[in-house]
């Protein structure tokens, strides 16, 4: 029969046991997964006769040396460019790093290596294997600005991506034109949804490109949909309690990958990549696949979710 004192060792040891698994899985293992997710999306906000648009929604991609090297950039591009979509939206934080750099633009690249500098520069220009019938587009996230703002758009503006500032692009199709207005971040620069809606005509079928999800709050956000990242879902999520750190309001309430008020969605992808610790644990990378489409009432349905190599 065990006694006190062998059972508290067995209790011990199962618990530090436990706790090797769930680094192991959280500093490897998960970081290194990915995963599908498509989505139906239904808004109410489009002209009836537009047809349904085919969107790949990629964020916080991170780049760095422990799991997100250019090579994997690159990786992930071909399993996008597999999944067929019509349009391919980036939603911010393509430079990655874990020191505590936050502050002016241009501050994190003045402290890093060069090393560490050629490492987001090869990332960068690694996301122009992304391409799709109609386009890829990008916005600025707080990471790529605390970098340097100037570099990234140099950088992206030899590549085929169209980075938008405050500004609309009208995707132009068969089935009905699309406007997809691209929002500033709202820690490192300044948003302004007025400016980047001037040239969209009243009652168009129209996205919100915006890499922080709390401006889906804003009064001056009257677009019908809006699509982010920047949340990770928490990046680490235990059962019961979710997320114990939360960089935004809205990270628990997206965590299936969307919220609304009335008919405006909010949808926001967990990212691909890790900010701070090279960690992720309960929240894989994601790629997200939305078939958006016109409809009496806005609301998001669940697809499937599988393995990029699972479907072509």
């Amino acid at each position: 029969m065990p006694t006190k004192r062998s059972s508290w060792r067995w209790g011990l040891g199962a618990s530090f046991g436990i706790g090797a698994m769930m680094a192991v899985v959280g500093f490897w293992f998960e970081p290194r997964s990915l995963v599908v997710s498509e989505f139906e999306v239904i808004t109410s906000g489009w002209p009836q006769d537009t047809a349904p648009l085919r969107v790949a929604v990629l964020s916080d991609i991170h780049v760095d040396a422990v799991h997100m090297p250019p090579e994997r950039v690159r990786r992930i591009a071909e399993q996008v460019r597999a999944l067929r979509p019509d349009v391919i939206l980036l939603a911010g934080d393509y430079v990655g790093g874990y020191g505590l750099e936050a502050g002016l633009p241009g501050a994190a690249r003045s402290r890093r290596s060069t090393q560490d500098n050629d490492l987001h520069e090869d990332g960068l220009r690694a996301l122009d294997d992304l391409n799709a019938p109609l386009g890829v587009y990008a916005v600025m996230g707080n990471h790529d600005c605390w970098w340097d703002c100037r570099r990234v758009r140099e950088i992206l503006a030899d590549t085929r991506i169209h980075v938008l500032e405050n500004q609309a692009a009208r995707v132009v199709r068969p089935g009905g034109n699309v406007w997809i207005a691209g929002i500033e971040d709202g820690q490192t620069q300044r948003p302004d949804f007025q400016t980047a809606t001037k040239t969209v005509p009243q009652g168009a079928a129209s996205i919100a490109l915006v890499h922080n999800p709390e401006l889906f709050d804003w009064e001056s956000n009257g677009l019908p949909l809006q699509i982010s990242g920047h949340s990770h879902a928490g990046q680490v999520r235990f059962p019961l309690i979710g997320a114990p750190v939360r960089v935004t309001r809205h990270t628990e309430d997206t965590v299936d990958g969307w919220t609304s008020a009335g008919e405006r969605l909010l949808i926001v992808t967990r990212g691909l990549g890790e900010s701070g610790l090279p960690v992720r644990f309960g929240a894989p990378p994601q790629i997200m696949l939305l078939t958006i489409k016109p409809g009496r009432h806005s609301m998001v349905k669940p697809v499937a979710t599988y393995a990029p190599e699972t479907r072509r």
